[in-house]
């Protein structure tokens, strides 16, 4: 699906959240009017009003995406700085439409876990951050495929699940809980001490074949940074902020 082909569904997307958020339900006639698109145009695009709504939240990752190329030197920023962006960018653009939010987010993508779109936006954002670190310890990379970021991405829909049921001033509690599990992985992956270990079994039995079966951090740790960003990363989204 090409970059218009995405826009146009996140245009569409976006109002009828916002049509949701005025009336607790959206229509095609109200889709209609509110997008200037015919009935025929939506019904491209999308199978249903339901497919509609849930594509609001793999939508907010590809506005992610984009919103990367506007952060300076943020393929510097640590990766705990990355997951605490991330984190709380996603925060503030689900605060603007939190009805909704609240009223979707368990049915449209908490129960369906990892079959949601969502999710697999979010476990190839967290992909990205993690093999595109070049200071990831040789050791955490033993674990890191396609499961562990599953699962990352799994564990990030219990944080938004708490963050919906925290009733802290200003969302307080869910704020520092996102700090310390950022910086507690931080410390876990960028934690050098079973590398050292290794590079002393590799002294002591000559280096040459422990290495032969060790996983190449290098091919690793570049094995996605060749690939392309989505398309839908190359596209210039913006959100409007709706008035309160």
């Amino acid at each position: 699906m090409d970059a218009d082909h995405i826009n146009k569904k996140i245009e569409i997307t976006w109002a009828a959240v916002d049509i949701y958020q005025e009336k607790g339900r959206v229509s095609i006639p109200d889709l209609v009017q509110a997008t200037k698109l015919s009935a025929t145009e939506i019904y491209e695009l999308f199978p249903n009003k339901k497919a509609i709504l849930a594509y609001f939240y793999p939508a907010l990752v590809m506005q992610y995406w984009a919103m990367i190329d506007e952060i300076e030197d943020f393929e510097n920023y640590s990766i705990s700085e990355k997951f605490s962006n991330f984190i709380y960018t996603m925060f503030d653009l689900m605060a603007e439409r939190q009805h909704f939010v609240k009223d979707t987010f368990d049915k449209l993508v908490f129960r369906k876990g990892s079959s949601s779109d969502f999710h697999e936006e979010t476990t190839t954002l967290f992909k990205e951050f993690l093999t595109t670190d070049g200071n990831i310890a040789v050791s955490a990379g033993f674990f890191m495929g396609d499961t562990y970021y599953k699962i990352l991405a799994s564990q990030y829909l219990f944080l938004i699940k708490y963050w919906l049921n925290d009733t802290s001033d200003n969302k307080e509690r869910t704020l520092a809980l996102s700090d310390k599990l950022a910086s507690l992985f931080e410390e876990i992956v960028y934690n050098k001490s079973l590398d050292k270990g290794f590079d002393l079994i590799k002294f002591i039995f000559g280096g040459k074949d422990f290495e032969s079966w060790l996983p190449k951090l290098d091919d690793w740790n570049c094995s996605s940074s060749k690939k392309k960003k989505k398309d839908n990363t190359e596209t210039n989204i913006e959100i409007e902020s709706e008035d309160e």
